[in-house]
């Protein structure tokens, strides 16, 4: 398949090093008719040639079979155009990029070989045919297909490590995903089934179990969601500061930890990428309030400004020493992942995150992202 990449290239390219290849041959060559003539007539089937593919529908011209056909014809007129005039090598740099651009792996190799030839002929064709013009010849054309080659294989190296690298950020990115829907929807409804069996009377139990089928559809609703857009549903409906509103509010009344929510500034220009960080990073913030501070009170506030967007959840629970906590290997199931993840999803819109706190004082989570 031509990357999408390469179609503006591919459709201007040709013609512009032809048209002047052509135009230098009309002011070297005129009144020369009987050398201008078979050249211009090449010329505009080589022309034809690429349009021809060009006319073709798109399902046709990924065929490998039409894909060698045009490559073959291509090479072989830029060859007839090289022996004619030298200067037509320079066609070549079209030829190179459909080669480049169209032919499927390993074939590209054959392609590129083949055209680095054509190439190598042109530079060579000043050379005498005697034993030392011979060695030249030789030598510019091994030159020639080993660079072409060369940046061939280079550039496919690139190309597989840029899908292994997308790949790693792909795995990283749906593992915070599912951390920040699924398991802590679980981790959610684990405590309210707990604190369920604890109740002292049927009211509490009620109350308890009640909260916990709120998180039982919920995480599956976000579970089908996620298998269609990794996006939360919040932010489907409503900007940011409309989503972390809600998400306090539901959050608060789940728990009965009253939430101050406070934001400045106009979010409604976030990217989405950002959105999506800035809502993750605020919901698992809160559930690792829920699970670990025992706290009584948190602050959520959100700002915005020129210079970016400013996220801090502040609690007045617990605490705990953050330099202890990184010097120990994370335990998913201590709800460790969590700053990981959070960490993780900010730097991947470009932001920071700080932790801070101390046993006894509370907990503080800031996250700048820059405008």
């Amino acid at each position: 398949m031509i990357d999408p990449r390469w179609r503006t290239v591919l459709t201007v390219t040709p013609y512009v090093v032809l048209a002047v290849l052509v135009a230098f041959t009309l002011g070297v060559q005129w009144g020369d008719w009987a050398k201008l003539v078979p050249t211009l007539a090449l010329s505009a089937l080589t022309a034809a040639w690429i349009l021809a593919l060009r006319l073709l529908p798109a399902r046709i011209q990924e065929r490998p079979v039409v894909i060698a056909v045009f490559m073959a014809g291509l090479i072989a007129l830029n060859l007839a155009l090289v022996l004619r005039d030298g200067w037509f090598g320079f066609l070549a740099i079209a030829t190179f990029t459909f080669a480049y651009s169209i032919v499927p792996w390993p074939w590209e190799l054959l392609a590129v070989g083949a055209t680095a030839v054509v190439a190598g002929i042109a530079q060579s064709s000043t050379l005498r045919f005697d034993l030392a013009g011979i060695v030249g010849i030789a030598g510019i054309l091994l030159l020639n297909v080993v660079a072409m080659c060369g940046l061939s294989w280079s550039l496919r190296l690139t190309e597989r490590q840029v899908k292994l690298t997308a790949t790693e950020v792909e795995r990283s990115r749906m593992a915070r995903e599912i951390h920040d829907t699924l398991a802590q929807g679980f981790a959610g409804i684990v405590t309210q089934l707990q604190a369920a069996e604890q109740a002292p009377d049927d009211a509490g139990r009620a109350r308890h179990t009640d909260a916990a089928l709120a998180l039982a559809r919920d995480g599956l609703a976000e579970a089908r969601r996620s298998v269609r857009a990794l996006r939360p549903a919040a932010l489907d409906a409503m900007r940011l500061p409309e989503a972390i509103g809600q998400l306090a509010r539901t959050w608060s009344e789940r728990t009965g930890i009253p939430v101050d929510v406070t934001t400045t500034g106009d979010a409604s220009a976030l990217p989405t990428d950002v959105e999506v960080a800035l809502l993750r990073t605020a919901q698992e913030a809160l559930a690792n309030v829920e699970r670990h501070a025992g706290a009584r009170r948190v602050r959520l506030t959100l700002r915005t400004d020129a210079t970016g967007t400013r996220l801090e959840v502040r609690d007045d629970g617990r605490g705990f020493d953050p330099a202890a906590r990184t010097a120990e290997p994370d335990r998913p199931e201590d709800g460790g992942y969590g700053l990981v993840a959070m960490r993780e999803r900010i730097e991947s819109v470009a932001g920071g995150l700080v932790v801070e706190s101390r046993p006894g004082h509370g907990t503080a989570i800031r996250v700048q992202v820059p405008a």
